[in-house]
């Protein structure tokens, strides 16, 4: 369509019309077609511009002038011809731009019916706009609520990586700080099995008497526990240091040289085979391990059952009662076994108190465990990760945990000119029935039988 200049070519030519000139606007407000000086197609009476009937619909869609309420849906336009509302309009010298606008603006797809005002009667008679846009409101209100079917999902993986955030941040230097060496989590490999998550499993802690300086070393401490996630028990068996087994490759010895001969997996051998249990997992700690482990967690509270008068071995003396305990004066409980009626068997018992003792304050302040775990770097080495280690502890802050103990039954015996512990293998099969079966092994043996 050409665009319309006064004066330019044959002014009766449609082609030559500019549909947007503001002149056929003014025109149509005064009721009359554009003079001929202007340019306008002539005996056409008012034009409607594409712009100005749209600003007029609109206008009657506010005022609720819809076809619905003037009760016709037919009109004519200023030149006598009959259109439709909603349909394109159909002018005798306009055809060309009434199709234009029914595509474009057409009452029905468009405007119309969003309003309906225009080409279909609108429900209720139509109304005025206002009228119109509060009826829409109040049907979208009485409408279902939109669900937000990810929002859940997307809650979960925001939680999940900030958990593995942590533990990527805190956890993961703990786990490298409390890890054993390549070589010895190689030989440990073959000592110990997998276990069913969320099943009762087993952990050989072994305490070093290795100090500074010392290439070997022998185990001063040998518990074995039983940990029962689901039940939120703990079942503690010592073996006494000096129990007699035999070790391959090296004939009959005292158990605590296993780990002497063969490292931690050599310990763990000996266990399974004096026990009759699968391990693991394998913790252990050395000799100032205790002292900084107890300190770590700010002292703990520790019942000690008899009188202690070791003033020259230990340098430790104290009567039986309750005491708060720093790392040094712990540590020296631990190892206490002269003036004893039982001897080692008390010490054993010392022992579990203490690691009882130490799982209670552990449990108490877990906001502490971090700092715990770095300061045990170097000093615990162990198959356990804090993805072991930190479910179980919230598993046991639930409640109170039930706690056993007890030391295998055996008796004292001098062979060769060497003093030794024998199990008595009957009663120490009943007892590892028990603990198998989540019993207490101490209503079977504890000690000497």
């Amino acid at each position: 369509m050409g665009e319309y200049r006064p004066g330019d070519g044959d002014q009766g030519e449609d082609t030559q019309y500019d549909y947007d000139d503001p002149r056929r606007y003014t025109a149509r407000r005064q009721g009359k077609a554009p003079a001929a000086s202007s340019g306008a197609p002539s005996g056409g009476g008012a034009v409607v511009s594409r712009r100005s009937r749209l600003s007029s619909a609109l206008r009657d869609a506010a005022h609720g002038r819809g076809a619905a309420q003037q009760g016709s849906r037919f009109s004519r336009d200023a030149s006598g011809n009959a259109y439709e509302y909603g349909q394109p309009y159909r002018g005798q010298q306009y055809d060309e731009y009434g199709q234009q606008y029914g595509d474009g603006y057409g009452y029905q797809d468009g405007y119309g019916d969003q309003y309906g005002g225009y080409g279909q009667p609108s429900e209720g008679g139509g109304g005025s706009l206002r009228e119109r846009l509060r009826e829409r409101r109040a049907r979208r209100a009485m409408e279902p609520r939109r669900e937000h079917p990810h929002r859940a999902r997307n809650v979960v993986l925001l939680i999940l990586g900030i958990l593995v955030a942590l533990y990527v941040l805190i956890c993961v230097p703990i786990d490298q700080g409390i890890a054993f060496s390549d070589s010895e989590a190689q030989s440990l490999s073959g000592q110990t099995s997998a276990h069913i998550p969320l099943t009762p499993y087993y952990v050989l802690l072994l305490g070093s008497d290795a100090r500074e300086g010392d290439t070997v070393s022998r185990t001063d401490t040998m518990i074995l526990c039983r940990i029962d996630p689901i039940q939120a028990k703990v079942t503690m068996v010592s073996i006494p240091r000096d129990t007699m087994v035999t070790i391959e490759g090296h004939g009959t010895q005292k158990i605590n040289a296993a780990y002497a001969y063969g490292g931690a997996a050599g310990a763990a051998a000996a266990v399974k085979s004096l026990l009759g249990v699968s391990i693991n997992h394998v913790a252990l700690i050395h000799f100032d391990g205790v002292q900084t482990l107890v300190d770590a967690l700010g002292g703990v509270t520790v019942n000690v059952p008899v009188d202690i008068n070791e003033p020259n071995y230990t340098g430790l003396v104290m009567s039986a009662g309750t005491y708060t305990m720093d790392g040094k004066t712990a540590l020296l409980f631990s190892r206490v076994r002269h003036g004893f009626a039982n001897g080692d068997y008390q010490r054993q018992q010392d022992q579990r108190i203490l690691i009882e003792a130490i799982m209670k304050k552990a449990l108490s302040n877990p906001l502490a465990l971090p700092t715990v775990g770095k300061a045990m770097g170097g000093l615990l080495s162990t198959t356990m990760r804090c993805y072991n280690i930190i479910p179980l502890l919230a598993r046991l802050a639930v409640g109170t945990p039930t706690i056993y103990s007890a030391s295998i039954p055996s008796t004292t015996q001098t062979i060769g000119g060497v003093s030794y512990v024998v199990a008595n293998t009957q009663e120490l099969a009943t007892m590892m029935q028990v603990v198998e079966s989540g019993g207490d092994p101490s209503t079977v043996a504890n000690g000497l039988s």
